[in-house]
């Protein structure tokens, strides 16, 4: 009886059922390990990066003449001006082995002395060198800080007493999601007007995607980004995005959740070719868009264009009116009501009545404080019937922009190639925008001399290129940001900044005037990728060998056993704050690189700063921020604890009192440990800070 069919259909449903209970079980395991690393990959992704590097760009005319004879001995920074500015064409013996240069300054020692910050230590110019000489009747040559080393930075920096205020580009090279997040807490509502030219998201396009997603990674990546930039906008802020009709519709159906369907500006349509491509199998499409919307769109003031001379020819002033030109315009309108038609007789004798099929424009009561005030004209004469004078003082201040974008008012895609290959020559970029578009958007937002411009897709610079020109037109003080994460960030976008700084006009590279000056300075940074914090990422050993034995041993590890990961800043290794070091994968090889924690605090605390010194206490190296965070008087104080003993922070607090170094100030914040009253411990904060996720 036990081996019948019965028992052994019993028998094979068991099974089947065991099998199915072991299929669910390793299931649930596999979904809950894919769920745990789902979660670290977005922690680590919302992570605020680290700024790899900082460096300023600074026209001569910035730089105080005792650091010539160290520019001048420079190989680099010569070369450089060589290969951009063509400098060898003005001077040939700059570069001639013959003729010794300046000799320079004989800094840095190896353990420089202590100076007071109040008072650094001068260097004397050379007073007769040639090359000194050079760099002064060339004030709007352009000094990299990258091509000198850190004591020359930091004295040079030193200089400043207003260091943020006086910076007029931020260029970031990165990834822009990690880089607006990063900026979010010093820039919120800060920025007047964004422009941006992203991928369009064709097969033209460098953006990659899965075809079968195409569509929707693209909307993500679009998403992720403007939901931040809404935030970071001016309440009376606008943003201009450059797409074709592939995701127009889409976009704008993005756009309208973000930023509601009444902010909606305008379907801005760049007539961008004037010509047809005859090998198009349909159309040949000559246009573009720029969809604008506004944060608020009741308190967004759209520019106007200037007035033309044409509109201002019929004012004249035969009268010689105080109050200036004038036009006339006829006291009717087309439109109205029966009753409200009448007849007026004036103290000079005239009667005024409506013509036929026209209508009073002004009541009789307002018609006469028109008259009584010499508003109104009645001919050479005197006797003719009278219109109302428009003053050319009350008119428009511009004419009115239209959402059509003509190539000849704004430049085309031919032109704008043109424009770039004047600058860097043939072939740097392909398909930028023009400087000449970009500074319609510029009127359409009714830019002030002194507002912000962010560009997160900056391609070839053209936003900073024509906020460069415009600021060099009006003697405005408009400052940019532009992030980009290609690799012509250091080969065609900071070139072409510098270039657009040195010089207006450019033909085949090279400046055709040397003449255009214009004070600059830039600060340009590279932060840390995504990529760069999963290499960075270290796991215990023991519990990694461990990792498929417990799947929650794994949650355990990826949120407690890698905290100390380099990435996920180690707080023990702020001791040594100017050696913290990432592995960073660089021309396909892997090396330590030392990152910027300053400037990174900086940015996590949303300090606009005004003074960023460097004293020395013997071999002590102290670096020395002051600014505001949210009005309030700040300082950030960084040096190395590393071996210290109780000795070593009396010292400390002696050197901090003696140079007067958090006077003043409302919050002190300083590595570490410290016996200084007041100061707060900036270590826990930074931690805490970049893990404060701005979800968008």
């Amino acid at each position: 009886m036990g081996g019948g069919p019965l028992n052994k259909k019993l028998t094979n449903s068991n099974n089947w059922l065991e099998t199915a209970k072991l299929v669910h079980r390793i299931a649930t395991q596999i979904t809950d390990f894919l769920s745990h690393i789902e979660e670290f990959q977005k922690r680590l992704w919302l992570k605020k990066k680290f700024v790899r590097s900082t460096d300023y760009c600074l026209t001569l005319d910035r730089v105080p003449e005792e650091f010539y004879p160290d520019i001048v001995q420079n190989a680099a920074q010569l070369a450089e001006w060589k290969d951009l500015f063509a400098i060898h064409e003005i001077d040939p013996n700059l570069f001639n082995p013959d003729f010794p240069l300046d000799k320079p300054t004989a800094y840095p020692p190896d353990k420089p002395t202590s100076y007071r910050p109040d008072k650094p230590t001068s260097y004397p110019p050379d007073k007769g060198g040639r090359g000194v000489n050079f760099l002064k009747q060339h004030p709007n040559l352009i000094l990299d800080t990258y091509h000198f080393d850190s004591h020359f930075k930091d004295r040079l920096l030193a200089h400043f007493d207003n260091l943020d205020n006086e910076t007029d580009g931020l260029l970031i090279h990165g990834e822009n999601f990690q880089a607006l997040n990063m900026l979010m807490e010093k820039y919120q509502e800060t920025i007047q007007s964004i422009y941006i030219d992203p991928p369009y998201n064709t097969k033209g396009s460098d953006f990659l995607y899965k075809n079968q997603y195409k569509h929707a990674s693209w909307l993500s990546l679009m998403a992720d980004r403007t939901a931040l930039t809404h935030e970071i906008l001016s309440p009376d802020g606008g943003i201009f995005i450059s797409i074709d009709d592939n995701e127009q519709h889409h976009l704008r159906m993005l756009m309208d959740e973000i930023f509601g369907k009444k902010n909606i500006v305008a379907n801005f349509t760049w007539w961008s070719k004037y010509t047809l491509s005859n090998d198009s199998k349909t159309v040949s499409y000559q246009h573009e868009n720029i969809l604008s919307y506004a944060k608020n769109l009741d308190v967004c003031q759209i520019g106007l264009l200037p007035r033309t001379p044409e509109m201002d020819k019929s004012y004249k002033n035969p009268d010689e009116d105080p109050k200036g030109p004038w036009k006339a315009t006829p006291l009717h309108a087309k439109s109205g009501s029966e009753e409200d038609r009448y007849s007026l007789q004036f103290s000079n004798g005239v009667t005024w009545h409506c013509p036929e099929g026209r209508f009073p424009r002004y009541t009789q009561e307002r018609l006469m404080e028109l008259y009584n005030d010499g508003q109104l004209y009645f001919g050479k004469s005197g006797k003719s019937q009278p219109n109302k004078k428009t003053y050319l003082s009350e008119v428009k201040a511009g004419k009115t922009i239209g959402s059509l974008w003509p190539y000849h008012e704004v430049g085309s895609t031919h032109q704008a190639n043109e424009e770039l290959a004047s600058v860097m020559g043939k072939g740097a970029f392909n398909n930028p925008k023009g400087t000449k578009l970009i500074q319609r958007v510029f009127q359409t937002a009714n830019l002030s001399s002194d507002d912000i411009i962010l560009d997160f897709f900056a391609g070839s610079g053209t936003t900073a290129h024509a906020t460069i020109n415009l600021n060099r037109k009006d003697n405005g003080n408009r400052k940019y940001i532009l992030i980009e994460i290609g690799h012509h960030f250091d080969t065609v976008l900071m070139p072409r900044v510098k270039k657009a700084i040195y010089a207006e006009k450019w033909k085949d590279a090279k400046p055709i005037s040397r003449e255009s000056r214009l004070s600059h300075t830039i600060k340009y940074q590279h932060i840390e990728s995504y990529e760069d914090a999963l290499n960075n990422i270290k796991f215990n050993e023991t519990e990694y060998k461990n990792l498929l034995l417990d799947e929650h041993q794994l949650s355990y590890m990826l949120e407690n056993d890698t905290k100390e990961s380099p990435t996920f800043l180690n707080i023990s290794k702020l001791q040594n704050p100017f050696n913290y070091q990432l592995n960073i994968v660089k021309d396909m090889q892997t090396q330590k690189q030392s990152v910027d924690l300053p400037e990174t605090f900086n940015y996590l605390l949303g300090i606009t700063v005004q003074t960023r010194r460097c004293l020395y206490d013997d071999d002590r190296r102290y670096l020395v921020y002051r600014g505001t965070v949210a009005q309030k008087s700040t300082v950030i104080i960084w040096r190395e604890t590393a071996g210290w003993e109780p000795k070593d922070y009396e010292r400390d607090y002696n050197f901090i009192q003696q140079h007067k170094l958090t006077d003043n100030a409302t919050e002190v914040y300083i590595n570490t440990d410290s016996i200084v009253p007041g100061a707060k411990p900036l270590d826990p904060l930074f931690k805490k800070l970049m893990f404060s996720q701005t979800t968008p």
